[in-house]
């Protein structure tokens, strides 16, 4: 597999931004208040996790009350949902995206929540920021994708305060998606394995043109150099649950209890939510 560079990364997610649009269905313009408001909606949808039933949207991962007035960085917009949220929260946001288009997205949908931020381009394995500018930096399905990680990690410990918190989700590689989807069927049934390595097969087939998946251990190790009081959960989507076709998905997940399929998902899910105190 040829090697990538953050000119691919870049290139691919202006071309393709995450809309959760996997079919071209979200009937209105791009950017609109319309289609940005389905965007979320299908984020939060899916975000059964984040939050206590009932409670406001990723209140139990983001601790939305202590946050008044704080620094705060966000690594990879995406379409602002998140922005969105914890400008709302009273954070002074900074939010930061490798493309253009997340640019746009974001600040279209700060503008019409009435909210503001600072709201800018940036490569996250070089941020253009002070050390220690923030208390708190937030990252959602982002870092994996970079070509070095280990660099947007080192970035993300100098722009911290001594004592400041991380909080971010990266691919989990204990998960059913890495040992079904990519290792299973790509890897063994399809005859991956005889030209690539279980984690290149991951690369390819899944978003983007980088996806590092981690085990708690491994991105904890990853810190080590920089943080403390490290922190790991596993959590993922309803539909990673019952990894068959979608065609057949549907009517099987229905036969296997909630709670069943969501014990599932806390420890083989695909994402891997990590907390972390920068060290003083």
């Amino acid at each position: 597999m040829p090697s990538r560079t953050q000119a691919d990364v870049r290139r691919w997610w202006t071309e393709n931004p995450m809309t959760y649009d996997w079919r071209g269905e979200i009937p209105f313009e791009p950017g609109s208040a319309e289609h940005l408001a389905e965007v979320e909606r299908r984020f939060l949808a899916e975000a059964w996790f984040a939050q206590a039933p009932g409670a406001s949207p990723f209140s139990g991962l983001i601790p939305f009350a202590e946050l008044q007035g704080k620094d705060v960085l966000e690594i990879g917009c995406g379409t602002g949902v998140h922005a969105r949220l914890l400008a709302q929260a009273g954070a002074r946001l900074t939010a930061v995206d490798l493309t253009p288009t997340a640019i746009e997205l974001t600040k279209r949908r700060l503008e019409l929540a009435n909210l503001d931020a600072d709201v800018r381009e940036a490569d996250a394995e070089s941020l253009p920021f002070p050390d220690a500018s923030f208390d708190v930096v937030w990252s959602w399905g982002v870092i994996h994708h970079s070509e070095h990680t280990d660099r947007v990690v080192a970035e993300i410990a100098r722009v911290l305060r001594p004592g400041g918190r991380l909080a971010l989700m990266v691919y989990h590689r204990s998960s059913i998606t890495y040992w079904v989807n990519y290792v299973l069927y790509r890897g063994v049934l399809r005859g991956g394995l005889l030209r690539e390595r279980p984690d290149e097969l991951a690369n390819r087939w899944s978003d983007g043109v980088i996806a590092r998946h981690y085990t708690r251990n491994d991105f904890s190790s990853l810190l080590a150099p920089w943080f403390d009081d490290v922190e790991t959960r596993v959590m993922g989507q309803m539909s990673e649950a019952v990894p068959l076709p979608a065609r057949v998905r549907a009517p099987v997940a229905r036969l296997v209890p909630r709670a069943v399929q969501r014990a599932v998902l806390h420890r083989f899910g695909w994402f891997l939510f990590v907390s972390a105190r920068r060290r003083s």
